[in-house]
């Protein structure tokens, strides 16, 4: 049997089962200055309802009974549904999200994700973080 390569920062994969289903994305997170957080999301991960419960979860915890501005870094990312756009999106400890990618690929989920209902708060794509902070830190009510 070929032996399987790991990424540093990746999960092995494990065949699901019914007992053990297959673990979503490792999402990490950073709070950054002025109540803000920073979200990456897994490298060549395809986002599922795992992932959406996971970042809903910890910016709870995070934020109390505050809101947060999100910058949520999508570099890598292999595909997200529109059930996770629409999870995403529904997160109510968010006050305004800054999507962040490099690649060309990166901006098309990027834009895919900001074309769900991010309507009730500020949200936009940026290909560097300094540009979303600054645009993070212009908005009113924001952090």
């Amino acid at each position: 049997m070929p032996e399987a390569t790991v990424f540093p920062g990746a999960a092995a994969l494990q065949p699901e089962s019914p007992a053990r289903p297959a673990p979503g994305p490792v999402v990490t997170f950073t709070v950054l200055p002025g109540l803000a957080v920073k979200a990456v999301l897994p490298r060549g991960a395809d986002l599922n309802e795992t992932a959406a419960s996971q970042l809903y979860s910890r910016l709870g915890e995070l934020a109390g009974d505050r809101r947060v501005a999100v910058v949520l870094d999508v570099t890598g990312v292999k595909s997200i549904n529109r059930a996770v756009r629409a999870a995403y999106a529904a997160i109510p400890s968010v006050s305004a999200w800054a999507i962040l990618g490099e690649s060309p690929v990166d901006r098309l989920l990027g834009h895919f994700l900001l074309g769900g209902e991010f309507s009730s708060v500020p949200a936009r794509y940026f290909s560097a973080e300094t540009d979303a902070l600054d645009w993070l830190s212009r908005l009113d009510d924001v952090l």
